[in-house]
Parts: structure tokens; sequence; C-alpha cells
């Protein structure tokens, strides 16, 4: 295997693989989210391993160093001409990092500290979770936070909605703490800040969103039933969509009710989609074959021999982020 067939191939599935799960009906939101993080994950470490791959390449070759096989030479005989080469693919890292501390700085923000903390009401949520209500008069429901995620709802939402329908935000914010989507959101933005231009990253970062908003909406709904969330949806909507994370970055807070979402998720509860075995598996598989292929391009694309325990290893640390809106954690009552 070449190294021009192995990256063209990985680029071809993470091209493919999110028009895959936006065209399969019955997708546990979890699992499409995973694979919408998962693609996020490779475009965002695509661009760097590619100028690295060309970067160390002309260098190798400026330096009279050959290598059979058509290996990028990553690593191998370190001289002056490859890590000059190598100036590009850390220039696409930096751009990277810089959005991911970007965005992480905003997290950190957003999370519900001090006086703030002092004055608000606490509530618990299902799973452990809490959800802190703040006196204001500007609607806001979010979950928010980078060390201590916390879910944060403004009376100002609350007011107007029966004790029912308070419930169905309070347990939906509370969802997205347990499911931890902040910190999704941290590691998907930075990618989408970076190259959000690019359609097939806009699609991906935009199918999460939505992904992690409908997974959290089926959580509430374990908890208060489907007809409380569509009705607390609704009542969002009323409010013109204005219950969004006030200041805090789309990629560092998870919002109740982004305007261009509520249509989809509303839609969905009011439709009763059922979540399907087959298609959840099927992508959930996919999204699994394209981490392996993205743990053994790595090795291709390095130049360096392709064994199980480098794919398990690369494609273990990738799984470990890309998989993560998959499963929740139980957080303890105080």
């Amino acid at each position: 295997m070449t190294v021009a067939a192995a990256g063209l191939g990985l680029l071809a599935l993470l091209v493919v693989l999110p028009v895959v799960v936006g065209a399969r009906a019955g997708v546990s939101p979890r699992v499409a989210a995973g694979a919408y993080l998962v693609d996020l994950v490779g475009w965002g470490l695509l661009p760097a391993v590619w100028l690295a791959c060309l970067g160390g390449s002309i260098g190798s070759w400026l330096a009279g160093i050959r290598v059979a096989g058509g290996g990028c030479l990553l690593g191998l005989q370190q001289g002056q001409w490859q890590l000059a080469g190598y100036v590009p693919a850390a220039g696409a890292l930096a751009v990277l990092v810089w959005q991911g501390v970007r965005l992480a700085v905003g997290a950190r923000r957003a999370e519900l500290r001090g006086l703030a903390l002092a004055g608000s009401v606490r509530r618990e949520a299902a799973g452990g979770a809490e959800v802190w209500v703040v006196p204001s008069a500007r609607p806001a429901a979010y979950a928010g936070g980078l060390w201590r995620s916390r879910a944060v709802v403004t009376s100002a939402v609350l007011a107007p909605l029966d004790e029912v329908e308070r419930r169905a935000v309070c347990e939906h914010e509370a969802a997205h703490v347990r499911l931890g989507h902040p910190r999704v959101l941290v590691a998907g933005g930075a990618v989408a800040a970076a190259y959000g231009r690019f359609p097939p990253v806009r699609r991906a970062w935009e199918g999460l969103r939505r992904e992690l908003e409908a997974a959290a909406d089926d959580e509430a709904v374990g908890v208060v039933g489907r007809a409380s969330v569509i009705s607390a949806l609704a009542s969002v909507a009323l409010l013109g969509g204005g219950a969004v994370a006030g200041g805090a970055p789309s990629g560092g807070a998870v919002a109740f009710g982004g305007m261009e979402h509520l249509r989809y998720r509303i839609a969905r509860l009011e439709e009763a989609r059922p979540v399907q075995a087959a298609p959840t598996a099927l992508v959930g598989s996919f999204a699994l074959v394209v981490v392996s292929v993205m743990a053994w391009s790595a090795c291709v694309l390095a130049g360096a021999d392709v064994t199980m325990v480098g794919v398990v290893a690369c494609g273990s640390a990738i799984a470990a982020v890309g998989l993560r809106p998959t499963w929740a954690i139980r957080l303890a009552r105080r």
C-alpha cells in the first residue's frame, strides 16, 4: 500500500462517514454523535499528518535520504532538512491547538462559580446530576464548563413553564453534563473553528451538535416523558430561541434552545422515531472501521511497519476521544 493510497482512502472515508450517518433513520443519537466526533478527529489530524509527510519527504530528498516503499521517512535519520520540512505540519497543529485553547478558556469562563453560584438554587436531576437555577431576567439554559461542568438554567426560562416542563428543561441540561457533552464540544469545536469552511467538516460539526441535543432529549424523555419534553421545547421556541449560553462560545457550552436545531428535535419527538438496532450497529461499525483505518494509515504515512500493537494503541487513543458521546457516567449525589 502506497502512502498516496493510504491518505486518499482515509480522506474518502472521512467524506463519506457523515453522509452515511445522516442518511440512516433510527440511529441512536449517542452513536451518531460519536461517529460525527470520530470524523472531526480525523479531519483534525489529517492535515498535520499529510503536511508532516510531505515536508519530511521533501527534506529527506534534499538531504539525499532514500527509503524503499515510498514511506514518509518520519523519524528516520533526522537532519536539518527533515526538521525544516516539519514546519508546515507544526503550523497546522499550532492552529488546531490554539483553537482548542481558545474554546477551553471559553468553556472555563462558562463555569458557574463565585457569587453567581452562591446566589443560585440547586435542583437534583436523574443520575445524581445537579442543575443550578440562576436568578436572571435573561433566558439561558446550558451545560458548560471545563474542569467542573455544570447545568445552568435561569429563572427567566423556568418562569413561564409548568412544573413538569421545568423538570424537562433541567433533565435535558443535566443529561448534557452526565454524557460529557461540554468537553466533547471543545474537542469538536476546535476542529470546526480551524477547518469549518470545508463542507465535510461543517457537516460533521452541525451533525455533532444536533445529535448531542437529541441525545439529551432522549435522556429527558426517559424521566419526564415525551409530551413534557415537546411542550418544553415549544415553550422555549416561543421565547425566540433565547435560551442560549450567555457569552459562551458555541464550542464551549451546549444550549437548550438553539433555533437551528429546535425544529428537528420537535419533529423527531413528535414522530416518536424509535432507535433501531440495525442502523445503529451499521453506523457504529462504520465509525469503528474509520478509527481502525485512521490508526493503520498513521503507520503507513509514517513509513513505519504496520503492527497490530501500533494499530491497537493508536486506534484506542482515537476511540477514547471519538466514542465519548456513546456512554454516560453516574454522578454521586451530594
